[in-house]
């Protein structure tokens, strides 16, 4: 985008001209892989010189080096998806960097990660998220990240990440600042310059700016400079951002709507209208303003923004050097070519980062300009010269006024430290050179008039530069460890006249002697480091606090120095005045600083000869940590190393003196005796106590350590545990066992050696020696041990109890802190069932109450997390009361602080704490999971995420998915989408079974549905939606009895229970939204790789969960998901059904296809499976409703062939040929019944698709010509040609009558319920018997054939071919139905049956109808049965019609369709009829009964 824009550009021109320009740049960026990595090499340099000023002491978050390394993942990513060529790899990885590379593109520009400014972060992610746009080929979104770049950080985006596109897109429109900078400065260096009055206005006045006329200028001419670059610097960084905006507009704006304003073209205005234009070439230093070097880090940055401004004038000076150092060096290539064989190059920044990685800069102490002091160094003696200019190539700047006697640039001991520089920069490359160089043996010297130095000191400098240029890239990568005192030998302490001091990097002076330890009156006298926290005693000696309280409560009542007794009880304050000093004297000296500050651990620590390697390591303080729980051997390996401490040593500034050892040591001679040799106990009581006193006066001494520790005396000792009775004896003889095993494992040896010794500290521990267990935990016992005494109850006692204090003895662990690490193993040793008894020994002694109170102490919470999910595991019930009573940011503090390990203990805890069973309760835990702690709980789980362990990341997934969903899911969410996808790349893993099973689980914890254990019964409750009962229902009579035992808690439950329903419906319709509309349903994809598992546990925890998933897409928005999951998972839920032998898999595999039968194209997909699970669905019909549902929608299909699904087959005949005729037949739960022509009623048991004879009743004389149930069930109704009715009750094994009724005529056909009883009998019309009444005629002049009734309507098929409706209460008839007469009127209806609001009639066939089906509420006609056959027989299922001819031929219909499918022939011999025909509702079974005697019954499968 060059030229100056005279002319106007619309819109779509600039829009145009940005997608042009900066895909030109992008474009260029992407092909040139050393570019990019060159680039990334110096952003890198530039935040390790930021990390390299930080103090060192102050801990980075964990959070904010994770935001460090996303950046870092992310442009990995993006390099790996420019480096493949294969499409889905490159897709994958682009995706990744971009959720990588949005964590630090949106942070908060005004906050700070790991001590680097949000802002350069997030434009540097903002310039790799042009080029991820980029390879998209989505040019508009990368011009807008290149804009967002430019607008969050203006500054380093047009000196670092892209200055060659700043000076396209922007520097056309900075020429009126550019013009009014040049001006200016041209006016300010005229009245520094002497006799410049006759100069022009483009004259070039950088070759008169030298270092003596530097160091000439005014201090208001110093700030006059200082203010202007400030002022450049604010100008071009805000204008620039102006103009991003616009550009940012322009691209946002819609050129097509015309109501919609274009964006106007800011002006660029400077502080002060130039007079003149810019006539010569723009240098660098113009363009951009003053250039800061990558070692400069970000400091001098920020202090710019927040208006800070140095008081010295070496912030001008480093500025205007910078300026005129850039072309010097530049220029300096073309004449010196070893110069470019080196590897030199003349980037702007290459001085200084030189300058910064060799130069410690000091403040001034003052800025007095005197006649004998200048820049505040000592007055020297001068040595007049010549003023002399070097070539132009080397302009006076770049020449030192300091003069070294001798160099050596080729000494190896020369090393380089990377520092952390300001805003100051020195005064020429030479200088800094010179400074640096550690090997001159004489320093240079300043002369008084800082006139130019002679030709040949100028070579030897010129020498020094070029040496250093051929080794930077070596001097670089040295470490920090290897840095020598070079800054401390090249930096001089000036003191000025106010008595304030300040430093400035200077060559160091021969009189100066460097600094290599801190002032005599900074360091604790005790300890040897610095003060941290001085106090000062009534004796007028300082010490550190912690030491001196060390040293009073060992029992000394006298200052350490002066042996003067002190009076006071407590301490004074902290001596302000003497912190400050050092304070200030650390900021200056931060290296010696750190190397003498105060830490808690020695620096010299002792070895005794009689330690082993393992015991010599030292560590500060009595801190507790419990051991690991993941195996015994690290447990065992930590522990031994957890006290391991220094005593304190004996050097000549130690407080105890070697004569005080040696009395000690003498003072022990006659008590140890006393313990090796005399029987008398209550001596030996009296002189163990003596010996735990002259220990502990002793300080843990080496020497007293090593007469201590003889195996003889150790003996002695455990001999008093074995007999004493006395506790003060007990606890001085367990104080000095423990000390001496605590520094001498050999001791720890003696005392495992024997085993009755162990025992010994066993019983005491038992019998309430609280003390013991110190003992106990540092003998390191094994599992068996501890198991063998079932310490248990003692180890619970002793956290329940108070801590108190233990007067005089210290012991090397507390009492309680030795406790919980015992108890965390016996909890965590052993088998699972053995871990499971010792859980609920903690919970029955009531353990649980104490360990969550104890978690206020840092020592042990690892320990104590770890017994409390060990009691949760075993008792589920336990969570409600762990929950209801824990501080949870103590487990969130222990999850910042500890390694993976004990990360992943506090996500378990944390998982399994939130599995509770109202839903209620545990969103209030999850909210204060969210809300407590330090630093935000979802970024920081997001973050250890990314990084954590394979095993880990399932459950911390959930954990953060639960935390996002407490809220309404939003469009979007970093957590959200990490988290689905964490748990989804785990269901990818098939080859790592444990992993997928890991996440079915978690996904399985995200249920609602839990027991009051906070055990999920997902399955169970899907089941029950199938229709499938019995698990759900033993589940809740199980929870019920545990309710009745609290009816408090009941009552609670019940009132929120409606509450907790809501909940719970709103929380799976969350989880089931965000899980299945990730990526379009990519879960689904998941799951289908789990089905295919070897491991029968994953497949079917897969199935419960795709069957959760599916169902809940019924009642979720439809958003195309199903689609996904039918072309994912409909192979997997028929294989199921084919392969599975669990009823209940088969079931929830039903609830899924049901569910895809609603969809239209699910559907005929499903038909092609039809043959293959229709016998299999026919099978399971009983047991779930919803299989009825499915089976209806296959044969429904057009596109299924319903003859090709039928199958039937005769399983049994029976003869009753000597019964008569079989004359009606009536299936009945389970039981078959018939009636004869001989007056006989015969039960059969047809449970097992067998025919067995149950009961034969004879009650009637003469034939029973019908029977009926009515849909009650509770009645069975005969009627007979003996001109009877009789009334039956039905048992399990028989049938008893219970009422007859004489009707005076004979019963042809019957139906009846508990008010009335309608009967043909010979004649017209249909008569209707009230049980209490007579007999009353409806005539409707038509012969009846046959009857059905429902409610209070019958319907009687007549002859003529109709069907009468008569109003039994009203006793009227209307015609329902009236068809053609044709053959003189013979046609009839000779069968009615009614089932589902639909009336079956089949009669004679008409016009090939021989019947019809009519919904008898609007008798409108539903389908018609086609067939030229008359039907004498109907019969109803759920599924089928059947219809018996007179030739013997039953044909079968779909009942919702009415279409033919198959036909029957029934195989008795001669001219037999069909007079019986009934069928089970399941539609499993057809019964038939013959004129021949014969009942048959057929599987229909």
């Amino acid at each position: 985008m060059a030229g100056n824009y005279r002319f106007a550009m619309d819109q779509k021109d600039i829009v145009r001209l940005l997608i042009t320009t900066v895909g030109s740049f992008t474009q260029d960026c992407l092909i040139n892989k050393e570019q990019r990595t060159q680039h990334k090499e110096q952003c890198a340099e530039r935040l390790a010189a930021e990390d390299g000023s930080c103090d060192k002491d102050t801990e980075v978050r964990y959070s904010d080096q994770a935001v460090l390394a996303n950046l870092d993942w992310g442009i990995e990513a993006l390099e790996e998806a420019i480096g493949t060529s294969n499409i889905e790899t490159k897709l994958a990885r682009l995706d990744y960097a971009e959720k990588m590379l949005q964590v630090c593109a949106l942070l908060n520009s005004d906050q700070r990660t790991a001590g680097v400014p949000n802002f350069y972060l997030s434009a540097w992610a903002h310039l790799n998220l042009s080029y991820l746009w980029k390879l998209r080929n989505n040019a508009e979104n990368s011009v807008l990240h290149v804009l967002e770049m430019f607008i969050v950080d203006p500054f380093f985006s047009r000196i670092d990440f892209a200055p060659e596109l700043w000076k396209d897109l922007f520097l056309p429109h900075m020429s009126s600042i550019v013009g009014w900078y040049s001006e200016t400065r041209h006016r300010l260096m005229m009245e520094v310059i002497p006799d410049s009055s006759d100069l022009s206005f483009t004259a070039d006045f950088d070759q008169f700016f030298n270092d003596s006329l530097i160091y000439s200028m005014r201090p208001d001419q110093v700030e006059n400079f200082q203010k202007l670059e400030e002022l450049y610097r604010e100008s071009l960084d805000e204008n620039t951002r102006l103009f991003a905006k616009h550009y940012k507009d322009c691209m946002n704006s819609d050129s097509t709507t015309s109501k919609k304003m274009i964006p106007m073209l800011p002006i660029a205005e400077p502080p002060v209208t130039p007079l003149h234009e810019v006539s010569r070439s723009i240098p660098d230093y113009v363009k951009f303003g003053p250039i800061l070097p990558k070692s400069a880090g970000f400091s001098p940055v920020l202090r710019y923004k927040h208006g800070e401004r140095a008081e010295s004038r070496l912030s001008i000076i480093s500025n205007l050097s910078a300026n005129l150092e850039e072309p010097a060096m530049c220029d300096a290539q073309e004449i010196m070519p070893e110069d470019r064989e080196a590897g030199s190059d003349c980037e702007p920044s290459d001085t200084y980062l030189n300058e910064g990685k060799n130069h410690k800069l000091i403040p001034l102490r003052s800025m007095k300009s005197t006649e004998n002091k200048e820049m505040g160094l000592s007055k020297r003696p001068a040595k007049p010269k010549s003023q002399k200019h070097s070539p132009k190539i080397f302009s006076p700047i770049d020449s030192p006024r300091i003069s070294p006697k001798t160099s050596s640039p080729n000494n190896p001991a020369v090393q380089r430290k990377k520092e952390g520089t300001t805003m100051l920069r020195l005064l020429s490359c030479r200088a800094m050179d010179s400074a640096t160089a550690t090997s001159l043996p004489d320093s240079p010297r300043l002369s008084k008039d800082y006139s130019s130095s002679s030709p040949d000191s100028d070579g030897e400098v010129i020498g020094l530069l070029r040496n250093f240029r051929k080794n930077r890239s070596r001097t670089r990568r040295m470490s920090y460890d290897n840095v020598n005192s070079q800054i401390l030998e090249n930096s001089s302490l000036i003191e000025s006249d106010e008595g304030s001091q300040s430093f400035i990097s200077l060559p160091t002076s021969e009189k100066l002697t460097p600094l290599s330890r801190p002032p005599k009156d900074f360091v604790c006298p005790i300890t040897g480091q610095l003060f941290n926290d001085p106090v000062t005693l009534e004796t007028g000696q300082t010490y550190e606090r912690k030491a001196i309280q060390e040293w009073i409560k060992r029992g000394n009542t006298t200052c350490p120095i002066t042996r003067q007794p002190l009076s006071a009880n407590s301490l004074p304050k902290t001596n302000y005045v003497l912190k400050r000093l050092i304070t200030s004297w650390k900021e200056q000296h931060p290296e010696l600083a750190q190397e003498f500050s105060y830490s808690e651990t020695p620096r010299n620590s002792f070895s005794p000869s009689s330690f082993r390697e393992s015991s010599s390591v030292s560590t500060p303080s009595r801190a507790f940590y419990s051991p690991s729980h993941n195996s015994t051997d690290n447990h065992t390996h930590q522990r031994s190393k957890r006290f391991a401490r220094t005593a304190v040593s004996t050097s000549p500034t130690s407080v105890i003196s070697q004569a005080t050892i040696e009395t000690i040591i003498n003072g022990l001679k006659p008590y140890i005796s006393c313990l090796c040799t005399s029987e008398n106990l209550e001596e030996c009581e009296a002189a163990v106590s003596a010996v735990a006193k002259l220990w502990k006066d002793s300080k843990g001494d080496p020497a007293v350590l090593s007469y201590l520790s003889e195996p003889t005396l150790v003996n002695g000792i455990v001999e008093i545990l074995s007999a004493s009775v006395n506790r003060e004896a007990l606890k001085s003889s367990i104080y000095i066992l423990s000390e001496l095993t605590y520094l001498d494992e050999s001791v720890g040896e003696i005392l495992t050696s024997v085993d009755s010794d162990f025992d010994c500290l066993a019983a005491l521990f038992k019998n309430g020696l609280a003390e013991a267990v110190v003992l106990l935990y540092q003998l390191r016992p094994a599992f068996s041990q501890l198991s063998a005494h079932n310490f248990i109850p003692s180890l619970v006692q002793l956290i329940h109890r108070k801590t108190e204090d233990l007067d005089d003895l210290q012991f090397a662990i507390e009492p309680k802190d030795a406790t919980i690490s015992l108890l965390e193993q016996v909890l965590t040793g052993g088998d699972e069932n053995s871990r499971s008894v010792n859980a609920f020994d903690v919970i029955c002694a009531n353990g649980i109450p104490a360990l969550v109170k104890c978690l206020d102490r840092v020592e042990g919470r690892k320990s104590i997390i770890s017994i409390l999910l060990c009691c949760m595991h075993a008792d589920k019930s336990c969570r409600s009361l762990v929950a209801s009573t824990i501080e949870l940011s103590h487990v969130l503090e222990l999850f910042h602080s500890g390694n993976d390990s004990v990360r992943g203990l506090c996500i378990d805890f944390l998982s399994e704490l939130v599995q509770l069973n109202r839903r209620t309760f545990c969103n209030q835990i999850l909210q204060i999971i969210k809300d407590e702690g330090a630093f935000s709980t979802m970024h920081t789980f997001l973050v250890y995420l990314q990084m954590a362990p394979m095993e880990q990341q399932p459950s911390l997934a959930t954990l953060l998915l639960q935390l996002d969903l407490l809220a309404e899911p939003r469009q979007m969410s970093i957590y959200r989408e990490e988290a689905v996808e964490a748990l989804i790349e785990a269901l990818h893993r098939k080859d790592f079974s444990n992993s997928q099973m890991t996440a079915l689980e978690a996904l399985v914890s995200l249920s609602a549905r839990r027991t009051s254990s906070g055990s999920t019964y997902m399955e169970a409750w899907l089941l029950k939606i199938a229709g499938f009962d019995q698990p759900y229902n033993a589940l809740m009579k199980a929870e019920k009895l545990k309710k009745d035992e609290n009816d408090l808690a009941e009552t609670i439950l019940a009132e929120t229970r409606e509450d907790e329903e809501r909940a719970e419906s709103s929380w799976e319709k969350r989880v089931a939204s965000v899980l299945c509309n990730h990526e379009k349903g990519s879960i689904f994809k998941a799951l289908e790789e789990c089905f295919k598992s070897n491991s029968l546990e994953i497949a079917k925890s897969c199935l419960v969960i795709s069957t959760w998933l599916v169902h809940m897409l019924s009642v979720l928005p439809d958003t195309g998901l199903k689609s996904a999951a039918r072309k994912s998972l409909l192979d997997e839920f028929i294989n199921v059904l084919q392969s599975s032998r669990n009823m209940e898999e088969k079931i929830l595999a039903t609830l899924a296809l049901r569910i895809f039968v609603s969809d239209p194209a699910a559907l005929e997909v499903l038909g092609k499976y039809a043959k293959c699970i229709y016998r299999t669905l026919r099978k399971l019909k009983r047991s779930s409703p919803v299989i009825t549902d499915v089976l209806k929608s296959l044969m429904n299909l057009s596109s299924v062939n319903a003859t090709e699904l039928w199958n039937c087959t005769r399983v049994v005949e029976v003869e009753s040929c000597a019964n008569g005729e079989v004359l009606s037949l009536l299936h009945f739960k389970g039981r078959v019944i018939s009636s004869h022509s001989d007056g006989t009623i015969k039960v059969w048991d047809a449970g097992k698709r067998v025919l067995r004879l149950l009961q034969e009743a004879r009650e009637h004389t003469k034939a029973v010509t019908c029977l009926y149930t009515p849909s009650s069930g509770d009645k069975l109704y005969s009627g007979s040609l003996d001109k009877t009715i009789r009334v039956w009750t039905i048992k399990p094994e028989e049938i008893h009558c219970i009422q007859v009724h004489d009707m005076k005529e004979a019963v042809h056909e019957l139906a009846a319920n508990s008010k009335v009883a309608c009967f043909v009998s010979q004649g017209p019309g249909v008569k209707v018997y009230s049980w209490s009444g007579v007999p009353k005629h409806i005539n409707f002049n038509k012969t009846v054939k046959c009857l059905a009734m429902t409610g209070d309507t019958l319907y009687c098929g007549a002859s003529g071919y109709s069907i009468q409706e008569v109003d039994l209460n009203k006793f009227t008839s209307t015609t329902f139905y009236s068809g053609t007469r044709k053959l003189l009127g013979k046609q009839s209806i000779h069968s009615l049956h009614v089932q589902d609001g639909l009336l079956f009639a089949g009669g004679s066939a008409v016009d090939g109808t021989a019947g019809k089906v009519f919904s008898h509420s609007s008798k409108a006609v539903t389908g018609s049965f086609s067939t030229g056959l008359d039907i004498l027989q109907i019969a109803v299922n759920s599924d089928f019609i059947f219809t018996a001819t007179k030739s013997g031929i039953i044909e079968v219909w779909l009942k919702e369709r009415v279409t033919r499918v198959a036909s029957i022939k029934i195989g008795s011999g001669g001219h037999a009829r069909i007079t019986g025909l009934t069928s089970d509702m399941d539609g499993g079974m057809l019964f038939t009964g013959t004129s021949d005697g014969k009942i048959q019954a057929w599987a229909l499968d």
